[in-house]
C-alpha cells in the first residue's frame, strides 16, 4: 500500500530507515488517521482543489465551506453567469486562517429575497507565487513556511508563462519535481527567474497526526488497558478517548462550521 493523496505526514516523517516487515503497516496507520482527522474538522481536502455549492442567499453574499479560498471560477446567480459584481474577502496569509466571505455588489441581480447561488471555487493551503531564480545546477527546493510541501501547483516564469512538468530530465521551460519539494530545471534555464505554486499540509496540522499516529502505535501494545499496577507500589492509568486531548485543540482551529450546501 503506498502514499494517500490525503495523507498528512509522510513514511519518512514517522521512521527514519526504511523497514519493509512493518512499513506497510504503518502507512496504512498514516492514511486511517489522516482520514479520520479530515473527518473530524468537516474537510474532505486541506489541499488545492476545486469545490461546487449551491446556496440560497439573501442580499449580503455567502461564506464558503473551505478555506483558505486561492480562486473564484465560476458564480451563477438565478442561471445567469456573473462576470463582475462580486468579491470574495483576503485569505489570510497563514493557517490555520478561517472562513471567507463571497459578497455581492448593489448591481447583483439577486431578486428582493435572495436567489440560488452555484459558486465553483479552488480552496485548499497553497503557496502562491514563490519567487526562486533557477540555478546553475537546475536544482530548487521550496522554502515551505507554514508547512510540508504536498502538490504542485504550477511554476511559471516572469512573464507569467507556465513551465510543463515532466517525470523527470526536464529541457528548456520544462521542470520536474519530487514527492518532498525539490524542483529541478534544465540547465539552459539557469538565471532565469521562477515563481512556484504549491500545496502545503499546515505543520501544526502534520504534527497533530503524527503525534496521534505514534499514540495509537502504543496503544497497539496495551489495547483494552486503562491503567496497570507497577509491583503494587504506583499505579499507571492510561487515557482512552476517540480524539486525544494533544490533538483536539488544533484540529478545532481547522474545523469547517458551515452548514452543508
Amino acid at each position: 500500500m503506498g502514499a494517500n493523496p490525503s495523507d498528512l505526514v509522510r513514511l519518512a516523517d514517522l521512521r527514519a530507515v526504511p523497514d519493509p516487515d512493518t512499513d506497510p503497516a504503518l502507512q496504512r496507520l498514516i492514511t486511517a488517521v489522516s482520514r479520520t482527522i479530515l473527518s473530524a474538522i468537516n474537510r474532505p481536502s486541506i489541499l488545492p482543489r476545486s469545490y461546487t455549492e449551491t446556496y440560497e442567499v439573501g442580499r449580503n453574499g455567502l461564506l464558503l465551506r473551505a478555506w483558505p479560498v486561492t480562486r473564484v471560477d465560476a458564480v451563477v446567480v438565478a442561471g445567469v453567469g456573473l462576470l463582475t459584481g462580486y468579491q470574495i474577502d483576503p485569505a489570510d496569509e497563514a493557517p490555520p486562517g478561517r472562513p471567507q466571505m463571497l459578497r455581492f455588489g448593489a448591481g447583483t441581480p439577486l431578486g428582493f429575497g435572495g436567489a440560488r447561488v452555484t459558486v465553483t471555487y479552488t480552496a485548499g493551503y497553497q503557496v502562491t507565487g514563490e519567487a526562486t531564480v533557477v540555478p546553475q545546477d537546475g536544482a530548487v527546493t521550496a522554502l515551505q513556511p507554514y508547512g510540508a510541501w504536498a502538490s504542485d501547483g504550477s511554476v511559471t516564469d516572469a512573464g507569467d508563462a507556465a513551465l510543463t512538468r515532466v517525470a523527470s530530465a526536464p529541457a528548456a521551460g520544462q521542470y520536474a519535481v519530487d514527492g518532498t519539494g525539490g524542483y529541478t530545471f534544465a540547465a539552459a534555464d539557469a538565471g532565469r527567474p521562477v515563481a512556484l505554486t504549491y500545496g502545503y499540509v499546515p505543520a501544526d496540522l502534520a504534527n497533530a497526526a503524527r503525534e496521534w499516529i505514534l499514540e495509537r502505535q502504543a496503544y497497539a501494545e496495551r489495547v483494552g488497558l486503562q491503567s496497570k499496577s507497577l509491583g503494587g507500589q504506583e499505579t499507571v492509568s492510561y487515557r482512552i478517548a476517540a480524539v486525544p486531548d494533544f490533538v483536539r485543540p488544533v484540529l478545532q482551529q481547522y474545523a469547517s462550521v458551515v452548514p452543508p450546501c
